[in-house]
Parts: structure tokens; sequence; C-alpha cells
């Protein structure tokens, strides 16, 4: 064991691991001789993400459940201030989504306005678009659509250092798909929203890409958010219209994360109690139109103040909205694993071995090995969406942007196309259940 081994042990150090598939998908251009990977990309610019960099962390946020706690116990109001103009979209089943764009300060004026099916007040630097206002922007410039966690929204710090520093470092436009009823929009049907429910994310592309003919398309996903990602590339294969996805802090097998959350003490009476109350308070909000469901409305009655566990919920909740008889049948169907080998998108995986929330047991190391077109990187710390350096900034945000940038303009901005033909595919599998029906 040398120095550096040494060094990567100490619990205020974190290090990296690349984990590639056996062959790596090429982009490439014959007429100059140009060959690019994920892989190149990162070593050549992104240190943060190479195989064995190290790097500080505070010592009081040395274990996985500290950068978790430390996370949920701060807004970090003062950092990343994004501004955002509301979008509400139509969705064909009669529900209505909240699409927030990040605009610029300068041209960030607030309106009276509010659309005739929301009723809930939004936040300080929140604006809808108003009937005579047109959602328009340089069509050439890339955008990176946003999914968030469990109840989250566009609000939340994880989601706006991300969307701040791509639009004001990288020259990216950025949005917030938020899932139906969270982030202070209201709902018009009785569904809320699961991680393999992703006929909104279908939706929005194809609104977005109706509005931008040329543009590019980046998705991530943080947390459920990167399930959704997961299952929605996985779902439309080699029909995706996404450049790059990238998921951090997926629970990649969310029958193995319920067990994990129930296993451990701080899980099991800390984060656990916590998720679910504010899956009953979301629910609850909304109660008046979810009860408009007939078969639901006895559930919620019944059940929903009872409720103390993410698995009680979507025991009795989530699972028999999307037409599953119990959270488990749900998880196994609703694992987003089980689609990796489906996807045909470049994808950059982001998880920390020492998540308490989601666990590592279930990391899809194998599905990674046989599809050329993913690349995960684990780190040895981290938490759930933590990852704070010595400086309290969330260490992922300049790393996962550069990547996309980078991406952008020495790939899709020189025209490079997949070497489909050098590598082997993995075979497509499909599902008993794949995409839901409302």
């Amino acid at each position: 064991m040398g120095l550096s081994d040494i060094y990567s042990l100490l619990p205020w150090v974190q290090t990296v691991q690349q984990h590639e598939p056996i062959e790596p998908l090429t982009f490439i251009d014959n007429k100059y001789d140009t060959h690019v990977t994920i892989k190149t990309l990162i070593d050549k610019y992104i240190p943060e993400f190479q195989h064995g960099s190290t790097s500080l962390i505070p010592p009081f946020l040395c274990s996985g459940h500290m950068q978790t706690i430390f996370s949920s116990m701060f807004t970090f109001e003062n950092k990343h201030q994004v501004y955002y103009k509301r979008w509400i979209l139509n969705y064909p089943d009669g529900g209505e989504g909240a699409l927030d764009i990040c605009v610029p300060k300068l041209s960030f004026k607030k309106s009276s306005y509010v659309p005739i099916n929301q009723t809930k007040q939004l936040l300080e630097r929140y604006t809808y678009f108003t009937p005579d206002e047109q959602f328009e922007s340089t069509d050439s410039k890339p955008m990176l659509i946003v999914l968030h966690g469990l109840t989250g929204g566009s609000n939340e710090s994880y989601v706006r250092s991300l969307v701040d520093t791509i639009c004001n470092n990288y020259g990216f436009e950025a949005c917030v798909l938020n899932s139906r009823g969270c982030c202070q929009s209201s709902i018009t049907t009785p569904s809320l929203y699961c991680g393999l429910w992703t006929d909104d994310i279908r939706h929005c592309v194809k609104e977005l890409r109706s509005r931008f003919p040329n543009r590019k398309f980046f998705l991530l996903g943080v947390s459920l958010g990167a399930s959704m990602v997961a299952n929605y590339l996985g779902q439309e294969g080699d029909n995706s219209d996404i450049s790059l996805g990238v998921v951090l802090g997926n629970p990649w097998d969310l029958a193995e994360s319920s067990y994990h959350l129930e296993r451990n003490i701080i899980g099991k009476y800390a984060y656990s109690p916590a998720l679910a109350k504010n899956l009953v308070k979301l629910t609850s909000s909304h109660l008046d139109v979810l009860k408009k469901n007939p078969e639901m409305a006895k559930l919620y009655t019944d059940h929903l103040n009872s409720v103390k566990t993410v698995e009680q919920f979507d025991n009795y909740f989530t699972s028999r909205m999307f037409g599953f008889n119990t959270s488990f049948e749900y998880y196994r169907h609703g694992t987003s694993s089980n689609r990796l080998y489906n996807v045909r998108t470049p994808l950059l995986i982001l998880n920390a071995l020492d998540d308490p929330i989601v666990g590592s047991e279930s990391l899809p190391y194998r599905e990674v090995q046989c599809n050329p077109f993913i690349m995960m990187i684990t780190t040895t710390r981290g938490g759930h969406i933590g990852w704070f350096d010595v400086n309290l900034e969330r260490w992922y945000v300049k790393p996962v942007c550069e990547l996309l940038h980078k991406f952008y303009t020495d790939i899709c901005m020189q025209n490079l196309i997949p070497d489909i033909q050098s590598v082997s595919l993995p075979k497509k599998n499909s599902f008993k259940v794949d995409r839901i029906v409302i």
C-alpha cells in the first residue's frame, strides 16, 4: 500500500473511482481522424472525476450521515439565487406540470398573472409567463433539463447550484421540470408521480423540441429524479432526443434501497420518517383533487395520517395510484437498473459509496460493463446528494457542468458521431410493466 492509498483512507479525504464499459463508445470524425470518449473528456478537462483523484472534505462532514444531514438542514438561500419563470405544461391526460425556466435577474419582472388552475402562491424569485409572452430564447444554445428529488423542486439548493453554474459560467440555458404537485404547483388530476412514471418527461422534451428545433438537450436527474431519468432513457432507447444524461445519487434498486433505509437505526428512525413526513405533507396539500379518485379516497382517509415510513406510503398510495398491488411490486418493476441495457444515450452515473439513503450494494457495475454508452463514477464520501468540499460548496457541481460543456463543444459542435459499429451493444430486454398508462 502506497502513500496515496493510505491518504485515501483518511475519513476527511474523498476518493474517486471510474467504472467503464468493457468497450467504451467512441465519437468519431473519420475525415479528421478524431476519436473522443467520455473518459478522454474527463481525463483531459475534469481532474475531479479522474480515476484515483482525491479531495479534502471538512472533518465534521467526514461521514455519509453528516453530509446528508448537513445538506437537509440548510437551504443555502444566500447562495445561487436563481430567478425562474414558470411555464405550465398541459399533459395529455388533463394534468398540468410546472416547468421552471432560469432567467437572468436583470430581465426578471414579477407578474400578477396566475394561470386559472394554479392556486398556490409562488416563492419569492418566481413568476409565471403571461398569456401574451412567448417562451423564447436563442435556439442554438444548449439546454439542461433538471429533475429533482423525492419531494423537492427547482428551489432546492442542489438544483439551484447546478442551474446557476451552468447558465452563468458555461453559456447554457436551464429549466427544471417539477414533478406534479411539487414546488408550489397545483395538480388538476388525482395523480402525483413515481420513479417509473416518465410520460411527463417525454411530453416536456417534445414540447421543448417543438419550440427549439435545433438546440441540444441535456438531461440530469437527482435521487428519485435520477431514477426517472434512467428509466426514461432506457425506455426511449434509440429514439432518445437527449445528447447526454447525468444521474446523481440514484437508488438503483428501489427494493434494496427500502431495505437499506430500514436496516440501520438512523435510517429507520430518522431518514425514513422524515421523508415520509414530506410525502404526507405534499399529499395533504392536494387532497381535494387526489380524493376525486374514488378508489384512492378511502385509502387517504384510512391511512394517510398513520404513515411513518416511505415504504408504508408507497404501499398504500404510490403503488395503488400507478396500478400496482404493493410497494414492492412497484419497487421491482420501477427499478431503473432494469433498463440500463436499453440505454442508447451517453450517460454519466455518480454515486457515493457512503450514501445512507439509497445505499451502494446494488450499484450497476455489471450493467455499466456491458453497455458502451454508460460510465459510472463512485466516491468514497459524499452521502446522499451532499458532496460538500472544504469550502462547503457542492463538489460535484463544477465537474458535472464542465463535462456537459465539453461534451457540447467537443462532440456536439464538432458533429462527431457515435461509432456504433465498433462496439457490442447489450441485448435489449423487456418487462411485464415498462411504461405506465394512468
